[in-house]
């Protein structure tokens, strides 16, 4: 048997409002405006979230949808007082163990996906839009940009059912990385300004997380069991995401 025909892949359709349980331990949620995920412990993750971003544990884990047209001075504090304002666990935990991404795209055309192989697995949750879709180093003013979300944000949170070392997270966002950009040059997805195969968006996001109270593994590139999940997850999960985004789009384009 290949690889792909040995790993167990779920799609998972969440409704709105309600908890799931969708493996790993975990709790989570979509909301009108929100993904919520609860790890029942801090996990240790690594993130470059605009709330909690960095290395360290987390047990929250929040992918927030805003408006279009979003914009303030100080994204941090404004999405910390969404927080407060929210969820009212947040009153009752440690704010530190919080982590928020936020994206114009819409939450609820999110994909869900569950894998697992060999006693591995991983959820992955992919948000996605490519309106400013960027071929990194290419496109001139990509280091321009601010952290200000917009639709085409490409937002990726992964959970491990195993923890990681702090070079293996390292090597697990090189990883997740990887797969998203190949996942985007087979979809045909270009920069629209100079015409480049685009390797993300100017304001992507991404968290990564492990297991709590579990061996960490020393790596997760793709040749590791958690960096396979982690790519497959990554690969089906934006795949799904972009066409449920590329479809609203064009509805909405030939509705104008």
């Amino acid at each position: 048997m290949t690889p792909e025909e040995q790993t167990t892949v779920e799609y998972l359709l969440p409704e709105s409002g309600r908890w799931i349980s969708p493996g790993l331990g975990l709790r989570a949620m979509l909301g009108p405006q929100t993904i919520f995920v609860d790890a029942g412990a801090p996990w240790v993750s690594i993130s470059s979230a605009v709330v909690g971003g960095g290395l360290g544990p987390k047990r929250y884990f929040v992918n927030r949808q805003v408006e279009p047209g979003y914009h303030t001075a100080h994204p941090a504090d404004e999405a910390a007082s969404f927080l407060a304002d929210t969820f009212p666990e947040y009153h009752a935990s440690d704010s530190g163990q919080w982590l928020a991404l936020m994206t114009a795209a819409r939450v609820s055309d999110a994909c869900w996906v569950r894998l697992s192989k060999q006693g591995c697995q991983a959820l992955v949750i992919v948000s996605a839009g490519v309106s400013n879709a960027c071929a990194a180093g290419i496109t001139p003013d990509c280091l321009l940009d601010t952290v200000t979300p917009n639709p085409g944000t490409i937002n990726i949170m992964a959970f491990l059912s195993h923890a990681l070392s702090p070079g293996a997270l390292v090597n697990a966002v090189q990883t997740a990385t990887e797969a998203k950009t190949q996942t985007l040059r087979e979809l045909g997805i270009k920069c629209p300004d100079t015409g480049a195969y685009a390797s993300g968006t100017t304001t992507d996001a991404l968290v990564i997380a492990g297991a709590a109270q579990t061996p960490a593994a020393p790596y997760a590139g793709p040749g590791t069991l958690a960096g396979y999940l982690l790519a497959r997850g990554v690969r089906q999960g934006l795949s799904q995401a972009l066409r449920r985004y590329l479809t609203r789009a064009a509805e909405e384009s030939d509705r104008t």
